[in-house]
C-alpha cells in the first residue's frame, strides 16, 4: 500500500504537459509530499473532463457517504485499489458513478524492509517531469471529487525497491493515456513494466519524512546530498551501486 506521493512540479509545466488546464488554478501548490494519511488532495484528469485538471480528495469515498473522511480511511483505506478488486464488482467497481482518471504525481515513496531496517525510496523521473498512475474517481453529492490509485502485482523489478506489499502502481506511459480514459485499452495493455525504468529511485533517510510537514511546499533539492542521492533505477538493480541485502 502506498501512501505518500509528491508533485513537484509548476502548474505552467502541468498544463503543458497535458495539453489542459486547471479548474481551480489558484488552489494548486507543488508539495514534497502529499501524506494520504491525512486528508489530502492529487490533480487528475478524468474520462469525463479529458482538458480539464480538477483536484480530487485522495482516497475514494461512496458517491452518499455523509460522515467523516478520515473515519472512512481509518476503517477501509481507498487510497489504492487492487486491479484484481475491481473484478469483483464492489461499490467502487467502474459503474456510471465511477470513472477512469489520471493522477498526475512527480513521484511516489516505497519502502524496503532489510534485515529489519527500513529503507526509503523516493520514484521519481530523472528530469522531474511529471508523470500519470491510473486510477478511478467519482463524484460525491456535495461537488467534490475522490480518487484512487490502482495497483497491481509487483513484478520482480519493482520488488527492488519495495517489499512491503506485493502491489505497485500502474504507470500510464504517455502514448496511452488518452486510450486508458477513452476506455479502449484494458489495464493488462498498459505498458507499465516498460514504464517503471523510466523512473529514478532516490535513496532518502527516514528522518525526511519527520523534517518535511504534510503537504510541504518545500523543494527537494534544499536537503542535503546525504539524504538525496539519484540513482536511476536500472543502475540501481544492474549496477551493484546500493546493496539492498545490508
Amino acid at each position: 500500500m502506498f501512501n505518500k506521493l509528491s508533485i513537484r512540479a509548476e502548474r505552467k509545466q502541468i498544463e503543458e504537459a497535458y495539453g489542459a488546464l486547471f479548474q481551480f488554478p489558484d488552489i494548486y501548490r507543488p508539495k514534497t509530499i502529499i501524506n494520504g494519511l491525512e486528508e489530502s488532495t492529487v490533480p487528475i484528469i478524468t474520462s469525463s473532463q479529458q482538458k480539464t485538471i480538477t483536484t480530487s480528495i485522495w482516497g475514494i469515498l461512496p458517491k452518499k457517504f455523509q460522515g467523516d473522511w478520515a473515519v472512512f480511511q481509518k476503517h477501509v483505506n481507498t487510497l489504492t485499489i487492487p486491479a484484481a478488486s475491481l473484478e469483483s464488482k464492489p461499490w467502487y467497481a467502474q459503474t456510471r458513478e465511477t470513472e477512469r482518471c489520471l493522477m498526475i504525481v512527480t513521484g511516489f515513496y516505497t519502502t524496503f524492509i532489510a534485515d529489519g531496517e527500513l529503507l526509503f525510496f523516493h520514484m521519481t523521473q530523472e528530469s522531474g517531469e511529471p508523470f500519470c498512475l491510473a486510477g478511478i474517481s467519482n463524484e460525491l453529492e456535495d461537488g467534490f471529487l475522490t480518487s484512487s490509485i490502482i495497483t497491481v502485482k509487483a513484478n520482480t523489478t519493482f520488488e527492488e525497491v519495495n517489499n512491503s506489499s506485493n502491489q505497485m502502481p500502474i504507470i500510464v506511459p504517455e502514448h496511452q493515456q488518452k486510450t486508458w480514459l477513452n476506455q479502449t485499452i484494458s489495464l493488462d495493455e498498459i505498458a507499465t513494466e516498460k514504464a517503471i525504468f523510466t523512473l529514478t529511485a532516490e535513496p532518502i533517510s527516514e528522518d525526511f519524512f519527520y523534517d518535511l510537514n504534510s503537504d510541504s511546499e518545500d523543494n527537494l533539492s534544499t536537503l542535503d546530498r546525504e539524504d538525496f542521492l539519484p540513482i536511476t533505477l536500472h543502475d540501481l538493480l544492474y549496477s551493484n551501486r546500493i546493496d539492498l541485502s545490508i
